[in-house]
């Protein structure tokens, strides 16, 4: 009297094993692609963040319109906390910091720019465009981020 065959065979277990590698080794490299993508999202909030700071600190200092549009921001000025700050020392010192902090924050070397927007008649110095460039090392392409802003306060 011959008996049925029961359980599984060692073929059929290699394969289902082969298939859940595969499966595993596509849900690791899921995961590693949304850690990048949320690396890359948490980036852009830093440099959104730098850039509105930058933006509130030319309006606070509506005096020194002029002072805020470079072509690089460069870091290493003095801070500008005493009594003898001019409204010129104090955007030398908004400079420094958007430029200290987007070396600190931004991975790869970061340019940070702000520059008026070409306009004509009297709002020519109230266009700012205001951005942050910087090149991830694993990217091969720049990640730029920019904000147009009004330097005076609109009235509604």
């Amino acid at each position: 009297m011959k008996s049925a065959a029961r359980g599984f065979t060692l073929v059929e277990a290699l394969i289902a094993l082969a298939v859940l590698s595969l499966g595993l080794l596509g849900a690791a490299a899921m995961l590693l692609a949304s850690m990048s993508a949320q690396g890359d999202s948490l980036r852009r909030v830093v440099a959104t963040n730098l850039l509105r700071d930058m933006s509130e600190r030319i309006r606070a200092n509506p005096a020194a319109a002029a002072h805020y549009a470079v072509t690089r921001a460069e870091a290493g000025a003095p801070p500008c906390d005493g009594a003898g700050c001019d409204a010129a020392r104090l955007a030398a010192a908004d400079l420094a910091h958007f430029a200290d902090a987007a070396h600190a924050t931004l991975p790869g070397e970061s340019l940070a720019a702000i520059e008026f927007a070409p306009a004509t008649g009297p709002d020519a110095l109230d266009h700012f465009v205001i951005s942050l460039r910087w090149q991830d090392p694993r990217a091969d392409d720049a990640e730029t981020i920019t904000l147009h802003m009004l330097a005076m306060p609109v009235a509604g």
